[in-house]
């Protein structure tokens, strides 16, 4: 019978437990708000809630999302037992009318060789919960503006949106560039919701943007408008299409 162990990237990863996030996570700023009332109704200090959300003074602004509660790190499991099936093969879309193209600034963070190709092993069951995290977590920041080599809710580049999600989601990773965290993963024929996608020859050649995909041909990125969804059928970028990826720390090995 066939061992399932979980494959930890030594290079990104160590995995923690799947945090559970929820709209408990994040409070949307109200109009009469001061960051002590809000850190009384949510009962930690407003010390604490200047660091989670890298406020320098204690002025708040209506609309604005803060982080409420401490993210939680996770113990990593021991066993994984029952791999979870993957999902239907996604197949390219047709193509949609053209939209305007969002471009993404360059990251300046350290950037890996290009990788064998390698094809992703399926998800764990742990792995699975991770994904359903994280995607739900991703959805709760759409509107948070773009803000160049941004990873807190204060704004995000695209591969400081994958690093800031997928830390809340429970698991401890390196923040990298887009270009990084393609090497360190492999592709998958047949994604699920929470694959990484990536594209290239967006504002410089190679791999130069990524998001997540959440499924019924949308992904969901930071790109120069903000955190947003998209449609993978789009002219733009499906043209600029590279693959779907998966970490090797939410896999498992045979």
């Amino acid at each position: 019978m066939l061992k399932k162990v979980l494959l930890v990237s030594v290079l990104l990863f160590t995995f923690a437990s799947t945090a559970t996030a929820s709209s408990n996570t994040l409070y949307e700023v109200k109009k009469g708000d001061t960051l002590s009332k809000i850190a009384k109704a949510n009962k930690v200090a407003v010390k604490d809630l200047q660091t989670w959300n890298k406020l320098t003074k204690d002025s708040i602004y209506v609309k604005q999302k803060l982080v409420v509660q401490k993210p939680k790190t996770a113990k990593a499991p021991t066993k994984v037992t029952t791999p979870v099936a993957t999902a239907k093969p996604v197949t390219q879309p047709k193509t949609d009318k053209i939209v305007q193209p969002v471009q993404v600034m360059a990251e300046t963070l350290i950037t890996s060789p290009t990788p064998v190709a390698v094809e992703a092993k399926a998800l764990s069951a742990s792995g699975q919960a991770v994904y359903n995290t994280l995607v739900d977590f991703a959805k709760l920041l759409e509107g948070t503006p773009y803000l160049y080599a941004g990873n807190t809710i204060a704004g995000f580049d695209c591969s400081g949106f994958i690093h800031f999600v997928h830390m809340q989601a429970g698991l401890n990773m390196t923040r990298q560039s887009s270009e990084s965290y393609f090497t360190q993963s492999a592709t998958v024929s047949d994604p699920v919701v929470g694959d990484l996608v990536f594209f290239e020859n967006t504002y410089k050649e190679g791999i130069s943007h990524m998001g997540i995909y959440i499924g019924d041909d949308q992904f969901i990125h930071a790109g120069s408008k903000g955190v947003e969804i998209t449609k993978l059928s789009n002219v733009y970028w499906k043209e600029h299409f590279v693959s779907f990826n998966r970490f090797h720390a939410v896999s498992v090995e045979k």
